[in-house]
């Protein structure tokens, strides 16, 4: 009898090349009917030994899980797309109802599925030859009289066509005869073998498991009745060894011992053993690298509930990692920190990846700042079962953060000090230009009225000046006042208004070394946030530079251009040209460091300072010569908005 094979829902080719290309013997029947198949197959043709379920069966798993429920003793194959066997592997391993008679095949070609089909053939094959040998030598031992003499090759006849190695011993484990089979097995003849103890023919490690087999089998005793042994010889192989009482009620007892080959059996089991093992080393590694991690990893359920944390997370909350599993979210960390970071556990169970900052205020540490990072976890399906979450304690770095923004900003302050003082002349002068004409028009207003000459339309005059004046000196007082001011906050500012602010209050430096002044600034830039008074101090100091750079050119040489646009990499930049002397490799590589200065009379620290403002906005700043001309041009960038 030959193995069946019911092909279903893979298609007319591919039946086609199975029956063309397949051993024979093998018969191959098409069906679409997954409801009751195994019912409809023995009905039709006969119960099949193998039933493969195609790339367009339906619900393979369930047809699977029905007909096994029927008939426990037969091979199913489900084909499936290699992006699919895992899956198909995990419902095979986790269903009640099936077990390893079931496996998926990834259907790469028709070629490779033959081979793997032929295999499973061929297993089949040797099992039911197998039970049949069994079958064939329990029938002659019931039939044998009680009080027949020993027999030694009784059954040479039959059992030389078997294909299972068949041999009989004596009560002492030698062997009285064997078939061609077991011969071809081992690798010797019979007349070599005969009189052999049997344990001598395997690896001398299985001598006691052999020997306590042939104990347990003179006891009739019928379970624990096989062992897997290693053969003596120079290649790989291992027997499966069962052995049975064939006649008690004779002068000896004979035992019957039957051999099979299962190499392929066992290698894949070491195998797989393994690669058990490694993988279950490589997660003791991996279990001490997380918990060395000082950071908190963790992994959370569906159900907001933890399933795995590291050392670190036992460390931060005092709870043993028995104590946090299965625990909710609020009952390790508290409602109140929950309630914060609450948004960020709705938007990762929503499929995005975040990173965010939060100060939070645990019940047992007091205020911490933290960064976490939430990764959502998705089914096969593609919905979010969990998310791993890591978190880092960021207090001291934030300190430390905090204490460089300070020294920046009263760095920032004091250089803005000193320009003041770099153009106290220069303003004074300003200044006093508007209190001398305010002086001189209200000193004639006075003589006109001593005199009693005084006209309307003169004092309206000259009131209209000094008020103008006024504002004028007004005016150059704030410049002043909001140029040299503390201010550390930050809001939506355009930058073309920053831009124009920095030239009002270098108007004095502008008047008198006259540049040829050109504003290239972009309309309908984003606002950006940014913190007003320091921005402006970068604009003031750059220009400043620029101005006192051009210093050794002819008046008519000098020329400043400011420009704004929006830049590649989602941002706007200013950047300050001018056609100076320029400036070498050497010392563009240098200029921004703290106190390098190329000025006798400087110390070194505005760009330092310029390009930590910048650092701390988030931006870049860059210095390289003109391209076309003389000169350099000093370029920084600042950041949009998220949500601009």
């Amino acid at each position: 009898m030959s193995s069946r094979i019911s092909l279903l829902s893979t298609g007319e080719d591919l039946l086609t090349y199975l029956n063309t290309n397949l051993s024979a013997g093998v018969f191959l029947e098409h069906n679409d009917l997954p409801q009751n198949l195994y019912s409809h197959l023995e009905d039709n043709f006969g119960a099949p030994d193998i039933v493969v379920l195609g790339l367009n069966a339906e619900e393979p798993i369930r047809t699977a899980e029905h007909i096994l429920v029927l008939k426990r003793d037969i091979k199913i194959v489900i084909l499936c797309k290699d992006n699919r066997q895992n899956a198909l592997q995990k419902a095979i391993q986790f269903s009640p109802f099936l077990n390893s008679d079931v496996v998926s095949f990834e259907f790469k070609n028709n070629s490779s599925l033959r081979k793997e089909l032929q295999t499973l053939v061929n297993n089949v094959e040797k099992q039911r030859l197998y039970k049949t040998a069994i079958a064939v030598v329990e029938k002659e031992r019931t039939a044998i009289s009680p009080t027949r003499p020993l027999v030694a090759n009784y059954l040479d006849t039959l059992l030389d066509v078997i294909p299972i190695g068949i041999i009989n011993l004596d009560s002492h484990g030698r062997l009285l005869n064997l078939n061609r089979s077991a011969q071809e097995l081992i690798g010797r003849s019979e007349r070599e073998l005969v009189n052999s103890v049997l344990h001598s023919l395997f690896s001398h490690n299985d001598t006691k498991n052999i020997q306590t087999l042939v104990s347990h089998a003179l006891l009739g005793e019928e379970e624990n009745n096989s062992i897997v042994v290693s053969l003596n010889s120079l290649k790989q192989c291992y027997i499966e060894i069962s052995i049975s009482l064939l006649a008690v009620n004779t002068a000896e007892p004979i035992l019957t011992t039957i051999i099979q080959e299962v190499t392929d059996k066992v290698l894949e089991e070491i195998k797989r053993k393994k690669a058990e093992k490694a993988l279950k080393a490589s997660e003791q590694q991996l279990r001490l690298v997380i918990d060395s991690i000082p950071e908190l990893i963790a992994y959370v359920d569906a159900d907001l509930a933890y399933q795995f944390n590291n050392k670190a997370f036992e460390k931060w909350f005092g709870f043993s990692r028995d104590q946090i599993k299965g625990k909710k979210i609020w009952e390790v960390i508290g409602d109140l920190p929950y309630s914060v970071i609450k948004p960020y556990i709705k938007r990762v169970m929503s499929g995005e990846v975040i990173t965010f900052e939060e100060k939070l205020n645990y019940p047992y540490r007091g205020t911490v700042y933290i960064r976490s990072t939430y990764v959502p976890n998705f089914s096969e399906g593609g919905v979010v079962i969990g998310f791993f979450l890591l978190t880092a304690d960021i207090t001291q770095s934030k300190s430390e953060e905090e204490s460089k923004l300070k020294h920046m900003l009263e760095a920032a302050h004091a250089s803005r000090i000193i320009t003041i003082g770099e153009m106290s002349t220069q303003l004074a002068h300003e200044i006093s230009q508007p209190l001398a004409s305010i002086e001189a028009y209200s000193s004639a207003c006075v003589r006109l009225i001593d005199k009693d000459r005084a006209d309307i339309d003169e004092l309206h005059t000259a009131f209209k000046s000094i008020s103008g004046q006024a504002i004028r000196a007004q005016e150059i007082m704030h410049e002043l006042r909001n140029f040299v001011k503390k201010d550390t906050t930050r809001k939506d500012v355009a930058i073309n208004d920053l831009v124009q602010n920095a030239i009002k209050f270098l108007q004095i430096e502008i008047r008198e070394h006259e540049p040829d002044l050109h504003l290239d600034l972009a309309n309908d830039l984003p606002l950006i946030l940014a913190d007003q008074v320091l921005i402006e101090q970068v604009i003031v100091n750059l220009v400043k530079n620029a101005i006192e750079a051009m210093q050794v050119l002819d008046k008519n040489a000098r020329r400043l251009t400011l420009k704004t646009n929006i830049c590649h990499d989602s941002g706007i930049f200013v950047s300050v040209r001018d056609s100076g002397p320029g400036i070498s490799d050497y010392e563009a590589g240098k200029i921004f460091e703290p106190f390098y200065t190329t000025k006798p009379e400087g110390m070194g620290m505005g760009l330092a300072i310029i390009r930590s403002i910048i650092d701390s906005h988030g931006g870049e700043l860059d210095v390289q010569a003109n391209e076309s001309e003389a000169g350099t041009t000093f370029k920084f960038t600042l950041p949009l908005r998220a949500n601009n």
